[in-house]
């Protein structure tokens, strides 16, 4: 049996809260995985504790035996839920995150600059796949997305939310968590630096660790791979299967 199988997937999404960037993993997954993308509102501007506070409403209360699994924006956010025992998860999976600011200074500059004018700039192809790295097709399936996302989230949606970021902290929760977690790490992620790894080694002593060769979209550019990881390490608490190999990277 698929280690996936049966089981719920609660997703939080990264910064533009749709849910979108959620979609290539979900076409990879069994069946009959029932998933649950969190999403955040593009009408309205949230404190922290607002957008947390959504999330939580959006997960049933008695929905408590679920793979919460969040990404980038979300990761403070699904930290919050589960280290204050707002969420009592099955586990956690942080993808391409942090605990606190990762890049407090730029973060802080951009959050300011004229984000409406930079959104609706073409980009041009050489860059994404230097940005992206992963192919033709994971270009284009970036492309596809990002439009479909600026059509739906104001640009002044994103500086609000970078302004988030570049003052949140919730560093505190971390010691707090007491359900199994694992990090999965883009070996060249230009968003999210390294470092930001070590505030959860020293407080989770226990933290699973995926390193995925690629870029800060991870879960879009290798959703095969990050399928791997997730059910190896689901695989690895419930005790339902061996763990699988990921593909040797090309």
């Amino acid at each position: 049996m698929h280690p996936l199988s049966g089981q719920t997937i609660v997703f939080l999404p990264g910064i533009d809260g749709t849910g979108i960037s959620f979609e290539p993993l979900g076409q990879a997954l069994p069946q009959d995985v029932h998933v649950k993308v969190i999403q955040y509102p593009t009408d309205r501007l949230l404190s922290f504790e607002e957008t947390v506070q959504c999330a939580r409403n959006q997960i049933p209360l008695d929905q408590e035996d679920v793979i919460v699994l969040a990404e980038s924006f979300s990761g403070p956010v699904a930290i919050t839920l589960v280290g204050s025992g707002q969420l009592k998860a099955k586990c956690l999976i942080l993808c391409s995150t942090f605990a606190r600011s990762p890049r407090p200074v730029l973060f802080k500059i951009l959050s300011y600059l004229p984000l409406e004018l930079f959104i609706n700039l073409p980009y041009p192809r050489f860059l994404l796949k230097q940005v992206i790295e992963g192919g033709e097709e994971a270009t284009d399936l970036f492309l596809t997305m990002w439009e479909s996302v600026k059509t739906r989230v104001p640009a002044k949606m994103f500086a609000h939310r970078l302004k988030m970021i570049s003052q949140v902290d919730v560093r505190g929760w971390l010691s707090k968590m007491t359900i199994p977690c694992c990090y999965i790490q883009a070996t060249s992620d230009r968003t999210v630096p390294a470092s930001s790894l070590f505030d959860f080694t020293e407080a989770i002593p226990d933290l699973r660790v995926k390193r995925i060769r690629g870029p800060h979209f991870i879960l879009q550019a290798r959703p095969e791979a990050s399928l791997i990881a997730i059910q190896n390490f689901v695989s690895l608490i419930t005790g339902k299967s061996r763990e699988s190999e990921p593909r040797p990277d090309r």
